[in-house]
């Protein structure tokens, strides 16, 4: 039997994201009406009460001709969770360059879910340079504008005792996602923590996902923040992944997205969506395009900051974590006793491994009562040095003598 080299094993750290697939807001009534944004002022008259109003943006990139409605936050008594309820107010729509004003329930307190649906009507605005959806019958270039799916929607919450402005993005509707899949679901105290997450998962500062994002598509005379530039392009980043080889839509990743956090808990770029480095990559590489369809001194130094935070941010989450205190053993099965028999794998029991911090004194073990693994990793060992050795077990209670001892240095 051979026994093979120890092979390290070392920990890979990868920032935690966000929740479960986006549910269906509704549960109140629904409401027929749709307005469009821009028509309310800072207040409205609903039934012979003072309303509120909601201003914001859907910037993924500019969707014009959303419909976007407030939901009520309600605790559900049989799951003791907090969920979407009842709709508050009527819908608006989005105007060209994606803002709306949304009068909502004067009696709405604390915060409150906003949701984009798409209609036949909805289009977004191609950021990504040169084109978006490249690979795809659909690729539009920058700055065209393109339909979306009926399914297309995006999320976002807002406390309306502190702030009356709310932008719904890829990263806002992840963060209420986040939230959802918690225990408590749409709490406040989740929401909070989402949204904190979210940022730091993203290498964004603390109250970026509360900027509101500018238009790529216009950023020569932007006066905004730096802050508010990164927040934009790591948006933009998810249409980026759009290719024609693993993801045909916007559609696509958006939900592919929510779907890892289903399962995950977090953004993994296993086969059922993007990961964070996936994403920050494409946010590095789409802020050093974007600066060939800008002129502004400003926005190009503003972007030439982007790029270096995210080329950084992306380098970060590549740094070689410490090596973790374990040993991963590898073995290959025998194939014949030691008097030169033929031996097959059904007359293997198992292995038995054995190690210590002396060559001479292996005193501590490891039974393996399945002859089919033939690797296994040991952990918990201190610093220092420390030996291994293994022997095959067989279905008649034989075992066979001792490997060569290998060892390793933690």
């Amino acid at each position: 039997m051979s026994f093979s080299t120890i092979k390290s094993s070392k920990a890979v750290v990868v920032g935690a994201l966000f929740s479960l697939l986006l549910a269906g807001c509704g549960g109140g009534g629904s409401s027929d009406t749709v307005a469009v944004a821009g028509n309310a002022g800072s207040d409205v008259e609903s039934g012979g009460a003072q309303g509120i109003v909601l201003n914001g943006g859907a910037i993924k990139g500019v969707i014009r001709d959303g419909q976007v409605t407030a939901w009520r936050l309600e605790k559900d008594d049989d799951t003791n969770r907090f969920v979407a309820g009842a709709q508050l107010g009527g819908a608006v729509l989005t105007d060209q360059q994606g803002q709306f004003q949304l009068p909502i329930s004067e009696s709405a307190s604390g915060w409150v879910l906003i949701e984009l649906a798409a209609t036949n009507q909805t289009r977004m605005t191609c950021d990504v340079v040169p084109t978006c959806m490249a690979g795809t019958p659909d690729a539009v270039a920058f700055g065209e504008t393109f339909p979306l799916q009926s399914d297309f929607r995006l999320r976002a919450a807002i406390n309306v005792d502190q702030s009356r402005d709310v932008y719904i993005t890829p990263l806002s509707t992840l963060a209420v996602a986040l939230a959802e899949h918690s225990a408590e679901g749409l709490s406040a105290g989740q929401l909070v923590r989402a949204y904190q997450e979210m940022e730091s998962s993203f290498g964004l500062r603390p109250g970026t996902l509360q900027l509101p994002p500018p238009d790529l598509v216009r950023l020569n005379g932007f006066s905004g923040s730096t802050d508010a530039i990164q927040l934009a392009v790591i948006n933009a980043a998810f249409l980026a992944m759009v290719d024609g080889d693993r993801w045909q839509s916007i559609e696509e990743v958006l939900s592919a997205s929510e779907q890892a956090i289903q399962v995950n808990g977090q953004l993994s770029g296993e086969a059922s969506g993007p990961s964070v480095d996936d994403l920050v990559l494409e946010a590095a590489v789409l802020s050093e395009g974007l600066k060939e369809s800008v002129i502004d001194p400003g926005a190009l130094s503003a972007l030439a900051d982007v790029s270096e935070r995210t080329q950084q941010f992306y380098a970060s989450l590549h740094e070689a974590a410490p090596e973790a205190a374990v040993a991963r053993l590898s073995w290959t099965a025998p194939l014949t006793r030691i008097n030169g028999e033929s031996l097959s794998m059904g007359e293997l029991k198992g292995y038995e491994i054995v190690y210590g911090r002396n060559a001479n004194e292996l005193n501590q073990r490891v039974v393996i009562n399945d002859a089919s693994v033939m690797s296994y990793t040991v952990d918990g060992l201190s610093e220092g040095d420390w030996y291994f050795a293994i022997r095959v077990l067989d279905t008649e209670n034989l075992s066979s003598p001792l490997s060569a001892v290998v060892s390793k240095s933690i």
